[in-house]
């Protein structure tokens, strides 16, 4: 089963997250995607741009991460017109919002329809603001819904799963249970025929501290079960963001999930 494996520019947390030394590194090790998180910093000092542009292939896919959440703040924010302006300058533009439980379901799907352009993709990726099983439960069903009533802004909203935030401590599952919501989600997506994107790392713990990254499949989260499902009910996955803060985590855990996709 074949899966583009990327990084994010999380990875150059000591170069202070430049996409540069980020593009640079995904070139000079093989990895074929990339994200770039639009801090305020990076949307608003946009010099990089046009360098990270010249050494960008044409062929590897970029996507942007915006600092924010599918809400109407959102998208009446200074940010968002400043995000738009900027990709307004590359080509079929993809960026990543949070997902807001907050806001009831028929305000997401106006929201979506309303502010969505069809050049445009924006990615949805699961977050939990609330603790407690019954809380992440709601929350999940709410995304499910979100998709199932789209209407008109079908195929500009598609799934970014973030695998370890189902097995955090603060959501009380346990990792059976979490596994269990995760399959769930893709077996929801694979048979609308919609592709998902995953951001992976690994914890040595599932109170998931930055200190604790390990490479995947060798810390809490059951990735070996996980991906034997994938390879038994090859859903959609349009790719894989490894989100580590180092350069060392992400080759390791190609390197095991190469190996668990058999």
């Amino acid at each position: 089963m074949k899966i583009p494996i990327g990084v994010a520019n999380s990875i150059s947390a000591n170069f202070d997250y430049n996409p540069l030394d980020t593009l640079q590194f995904a070139l000079n090790e093989g990895f074929e995607m990339v994200q770039v998180y639009l801090n305020h910093a990076l949307l608003h000092h946009t010099g990089w741009f046009n360098e990270f542009l010249e050494v960008l292939p044409e062929k590897l896919p970029v996507i942007f991460h915006a600092q924010g959440n599918l809400n109407a703040a959102f998208f009446a924010s200074d940010y968002y017109q400043q995000l738009q302006t900027f990709l307004e300058s590359y080509a079929a533009p993809r960026y990543v919002v949070h997902f807001d439980e907050s806001v009831q379901v028929d305000r997401l799907v106006d929201i979506v329809e309303q502010h969505i352009v069809a050049e445009q993709v924006v990615l949805l990726e699961n977050y939990f603001r609330r603790s407690g099983a019954e809380a992440a439960e709601k929350n999940i069903k709410k995304y499910m819904a979100l998709f199932t009533l789209l209407v008109s802004g079908k195929g500009r909203l598609l799934p970014v799963l973030d695998i370890p935030r189902f097995f955090h401590a603060q959501l009380q599952w346990s990792s059976q249970q979490a596994l269990n919501w995760v399959f769930q989600l893709i077996n929801f997506f694979s048979l609308r025929r919609i592709p998902v994107l995953l951001h992976l790392v690994d914890y040595v713990t599932n109170k998931q501290q930055r200190h604790q990254f390990c490479p995947i499949g060798e810390g809490h989260i059951p990735y070996k079960e996980f991906f034997t499902f994938l390879r038994k009910t090859r859903p959609l996955i349009s790719g894989i963001i490894l989100e580590y803060e180092d350069k060392l985590n992400p080759l390791a855990s190609r390197q095991n999930i190469l190996q668990m996709l058999g």
